[in-house]
């Protein structure tokens, strides 16, 4: 078997091509991809070859939901015809899976997979529901700070994973803030009813003040930005949180202020990926619209058309959030 695929055949650049799937076995499901999406943190540094493990040429993504086509005598809980969620692939061809979502075809064990649903779900809902595994890590991140009713959140970063985390934070009866420099990610928090502030105002710190008068609860930080992150450590209360869960691959500029963290006796915490729980009560969530996908996504494209979508990655304008990708024709009327 046969299947086209998007590939960075080096750093900065991106391409389809033909990749040619090993033969499955009894334990394996073929899946036929209905829609995958960008994940613009993580592909935009595997594209520039930041990432750690990075190797070229790869498959980069992880979000993608498709279809069942075939079962083996051990794949014991699919049926033809299931839609799934996952990306996990086996090809011959001297290529790397950075994850390998953005393919049209996958084999692989069934295991792998999560189950979506036993009948195609609407247009829509493939679109929002792909974005789960992204929108997990912000559930893994409001988990781990163990937010609570009434705390005051002070998020770093309006970019999908921040949306998410401002939004989830909400849902748990906090008050989240978000800081962003970008006029329409700005926009884009507003409309979802967001209180969200510039992070280059002269007066933020009078402001945050103003906000949180005996500190913000947790810093939550989307970006990596270091000298970023040190001016907002005193906003922090006294035995506050501090959560880092961006990209920390610029090793030259991402050290922060330890000392000052210390002295406020602030609680570090990271998290990395996700699983399983993760997976489920996000998909919960983005399903029963408590988490608001739709509004995140800004770029659409049939899969022929893929790499119009890393040209938006790549260039970052015009404004892009959430881009997601119709392999399937029914999947994209």
């Amino acid at each position: 078997m046969k299947t086209q695929a998007v590939i960075f055949p080096e750093a900065n650049r991106f391409e389809m091509t033909e990749l040619h799937l090993e033969a499955p076995g009894p334990a394996d499901i073929v899946v036929r991809t209905l829609v995958t999406a960008i994940s613009p943190g993580t592909e935009r540094w595997v594209l520039r070859g930041k990432h750690i493990r990075t190797r070229f040429p790869c498959v980069p993504g992880y979000h993608r939901i498709g279809i069942v086509e075939q079962c083996g005598a051990e794949a014991v809980n699919f049926q033809p015809g299931d839609v799934v969620y996952g990306s996990a692939n086996r090809w011959s061809d001297p290529v790397i899976s950075m994850w390998g979502a953005h393919v049209a075809l996958s084999v692989s064990h069934w295991r792998d997979y999560h189950f979506v649903s036993a009948a195609r779900p609407g247009r829509l809902e493939l679109e929002t529901a792909a974005f789960t595994m992204l929108a997990a890590v912000a559930t893994r991140g409001i988990r781990a700070c163990d937010v609570q009713a009434g705390q005051r959140i002070l998020i770093v970063g309006a970019g999908f994973l921040g949306l998410c985390a401002a939004q989830l934070a909400a849902l748990k009866g906090a008050e989240p803030v978000l800081l962003e420099r970008d006029d329409e990610r700005l926009a884009l928090a507003g409309s979802l009813a967001l209180h969200a502030a510039r992070s280059d105002d002269p007066q933020l710190d009078e402001k945050l003040k103003a906000v949180a008068p005996a500190g913000f609860d947790t810093l939550y930080d989307t970006v990596g930005h270091a000298a970023t992150t040190d001016r907002l450590v005193p906003h922090i209360r006294h035995a506050g949180t501090l959560l880092l869960q961006a990209q920390y691959f610029d090793k030259e500029r991402c050290a922060i202020d330890l000392d000052q963290i210390k002295v406020r006796e602030l609680t570090m915490k990271t998290t990395c990926g996700t699983d399983d729980n993760d997976w489920f009560e996000t998909i919960a969530d983005i399903r029963n619209r408590r988490l608001r996908i739709a509004p995140l996504i800004t770029h659409r494209f049939a899969a022929d058309e893929a790499l119009k979508g890393y040209e938006l990655l790549h260039n970052g304008k015009p404004f892009n959030l959430g881009i997601v990708f119709h392999w399937d024709q029914d999947a994209a009327g």
